[in-house]
C-alpha cells in the first residue's frame, strides 16, 4: 500500500517537472483566482462597513417627515395613505412642546433651499437651511466655533446664521468668522457660529450648507 502511495507521489512529480510551464500557469491562475474572492469579498465588506457607518452616524432612530404625496410607481407609492400633504412650523412647535408621542426624543423642522450668500466681496452659491433651535440635537452635529441659535432667537426671527465649514473656508477662509455679517439677497446676517467638519452623508453634504432659524 505504501509502496502504491510513493509510486502515485513520484509519478505527479515527474508529470509536475515534465510539464513545468502548465504547472506554473494552473498554480498562477490558482492563486489569482483565490486572490479575485478575497479582493471581492474585501470589497464587499468594505462598502457594507462604509453603509452602516453612514447609516449610524445619521442616526437609526430619526424620521423623516416630508410633505407631498408619492406618484404611481414611486418607491414610497406604498406609504401613499399615509402621506403627508403639508406641514407647517405649528406641527413642528406643537410635537416638540407636547411630547405625546411616548418615546419621541425631539423634534427640528426644516426648510430647505439655495442661495447666494455674500461677504464683501466674496460670494458663495450654497444650500440654505431653516431650521429649529433643535438642530444639534436631532442631526448629531456640533458646533466648532461659536454657537447655535437659541429657541428664543428662532421665536423672535433673528438674523443669525450657523456656517457649514466649507462654506466659511470658501468666505473667510483662515480670517475670523463669528460677529462678521453675510448678506443672503438684501437681508443681513450676523455670524454666530461654524459647525464642526462632517462631510457627505447619502445626497446631503454637511459642510455646504448655511443654517438659520427657521422663521426668519
Amino acid at each position: 500500500m505504501f509502496q502504491q502511495i510513493t509510486q502515485a507521489a513520484i509519478s505527479s512529480l515527474s508529470s509536475l517537472w515534465e510539464n513545468k510551464v502548465r504547472s506554473i500557469i494552473t498554480m498562477i491562475g490558482i492563486v489569482i483566482g483565490v486572490s479575485s474572492v478575497l479582493i471581492i469579498m474585501s470589497i464587499g465588506a468594505g462598502a457594507q462597513s462604509l453603509i452602516l457607518s453612514q447609516i449610524e452616524s445619521l442616526g437609526s432612530n430619526l424620521i423623516s417627515v416630508s410633505p407631498g404625496h408619492a406618484e404611481e410607481g414611486d418607491v414610497f407609492a406604498g406609504f401613499s395613505n399615509f402621506a403627508v400633504t403639508t406641514l407647517k412650523y405649528d406641527d413642528v412647535t406643537y410635537l416638540r412642546d407636547n411630547r405625546d408621542a411616548p418615546n419621541l426624543v425631539d423634534v427640528a423642522g426644516y426648510n430647505r433651499g439655495f442661495g447666494v450668500v455674500k461677504w464683501r466681496s466674496e460670494s458663495y452659491d450654497t444650500s440654505l437651511n431653516g431650521t429649529t433651535a433643535s438642530y444639534l440635537a436631532v442631526e448629531g452635529s456640533e458646533i466648532e466655533v461659536g454657537r447655535f441659535f437659541t429657541k428664543e432667537e428662532e421665536i423672535n426671527l433673528s438674523r443669525v446664521a450657523v456656517l457649514g465649514s466649507a462654506v466659511k473656508q470658501e468666505l473667510f477662509g483662515e480670517s475670523d468668522t463669528v460677529g462678521q455679517r453675510i448678506k443672503i439677497g438684501e437681508t443681513s446676517y450676523e455670524v454666530i457660529g461654524v459647525l464642526k467638519e462632517r462631510g457627505t452623508i447619502g445626497l446631503e453634504d454637511y459642510d455646504d450648507q448655511v443654517l438659520l432659524p427657521i422663521r426668519t
